[in-house]
């Protein structure tokens, strides 16, 4: 079922939103904030202006309906991104493709590369705003190379993922760099040691920062889940650990802002209601961890309904630092340590979709990625929204 129409919002301001489910509010500099300025840690970043504010129209993306599932999206240069379309849902190299989608002239083309992995290996794939391309595979091997299959009590896919690890008798972690034609640009071993009894089975590249690369790493052992962020450069040698703030999950957005620190959303556990929290880390720190505040900086975001959440987010460009996407819509977060609502979701796309991921393009143009139930197919299905400011 594929829908054409347009419809027109009206940007809303945090004062509007407050009467909504979320409880968000507009704020200047703290004390706090002004011992360090936005100007002590974020270098000159992109020319480009950031996103206007004003009305913005929403339309379908065509040319994704041959596509079974689209798992993921992240912004590249040159007004394309990167689309991840996965059946498998953990990533499997065998069914798991990718796209590149031009919003200039509407091209979708499929680049899926051939990365010569194992039968039960699988990725993750994210593009970067300088236009590559990074995958993190896990390829899991066996004694005298024998394929585990499957069990036969599989519901999920970390049941899948334990079962062939169950197996292993070694794992290999790669690091490959593609170009947006899918082309293998270079092939690298990620320096993580493979732990039989808490391995490392998860594996993904949030982004790139400064010609590196920051990686989560997630082990699930035991009902329990542990993830740690590695800094590591192109040819897989990891540089620095960025310790895991987080106690009971992991961030929900890991993104870099500039040449200068690193962005990531999670909730703050630690205060008396539990509200989304932004951590700055900062780059030429000589430690990453968040003990004694040394390289970290945490803004409270003011969200505190869990319902309304930061789910996903991308680089912002021009004097806006970050956006980032909650089920209400996208919020700019700028460079006074300000922020504001720039595009309303609600009654723009169906009250039944789930926003997935966002990706905001060097065009201005806004990519949505929503999941919702359709009960007339009786299916979940995944769907692309454009929008652009009128």
């Amino acid at each position: 079922m594929k829908r054409t129409k347009k419809l027109v919002g009206i940007v809303l301001t945090m004062a509007v939103l407050s009467g909504l489910a979320v409880s968000c509010e507009k704020y200047g500099s703290s004390e706090e904030n002004e011992e360090s300025t936005p100007a002590e840690i974020i270098t000159a970043g992109s020319v480009l202006e950031e996103l206007p504010r004003g009305e913005y129209e929403v339309s379908e993306v065509n040319g994704t309906g041959d596509m079974y599932d689209i798992t993921e999206i992240s912004a590249l240069n040159d007004s394309r991104y990167l689309i991840v379309s996965d059946a498998s849902e953990y990533g499997d190299a065998d069914v798991q493709k990718l796209y590149i989608a031009d919003d200039k002239d509407g091209s979708i083309t499929e680049i899926t590369p051939d990365l010569g992995l194992g039968k039960t290996a699988y990725y993750s794939a994210t593009g970067t705003t300088d236009g590559k391309i990074f995958i993190t595979a896990v390829e899991p091997k066996y004694f005298l190379g024998k394929d585990p299959g499957h069990a036969e009590e599989e519901n999920m896919p970390q049941d899948y993922i334990d079962h062939i690890f169950s197996h292993a008798s070694r794992v290999n972690y790669k690091l490959f760099e593609i170009d947006t034609n899918g082309k293998v640009v270079s092939e690298n071993k990620l320096d993580i040691d493979y732990d039989k009894e808490r391995p490392v089975c998860w594996l993904k590249c949030e982004d790139s920062w400064d010609n590196e690369l920051v990686i989560s790493a997630k082990a699930v052992f035991d009902d329990c889940k542990r993830t740690t962020y590695y800094v590591a450069d192109k040819s897989g040698s990891i540089k620095d650990e960025i310790e895991n703030y987080i106690p009971y999950y992991r961030a929900t957005v890991m993104k870099m802002t500039s040449k200068g620190n690193f962005c990531f959303v999670g909730t703050d556990f630690c205060s008396d209601t539990p509200r989304d929290a932004l951590y700055f880390y900062y780059r030429y720190k000589k430690y990453y961890e968040l003990e004694g505040e040394a390289g970290v900086k945490k803004e409270d975001f003011g969200c505190n309904s869990r319902s309304a959440g930061i789910c996903a987010g991308t680089m912002g460009h021009g004097k806006d630092l970050l956006y980032l996407s909650s089920g209400i819509g996208l919020f700019a977060y700028d460079r006074d340590w300000q922020y504001e609502n720039i595009i309303n979701y609600i009654d723009l796309i169906p009250d039944n979709m789930e926003i997935q991921s966002v990706a905001v393009l060097d065009n201005n143009s806004v990519i949505v990625l929503g999941i919702g139930y359709f009960k007339d197919e009786d299916c979940y299905k995944s769907v692309l929204y454009r929008f652009r400011s009128k």
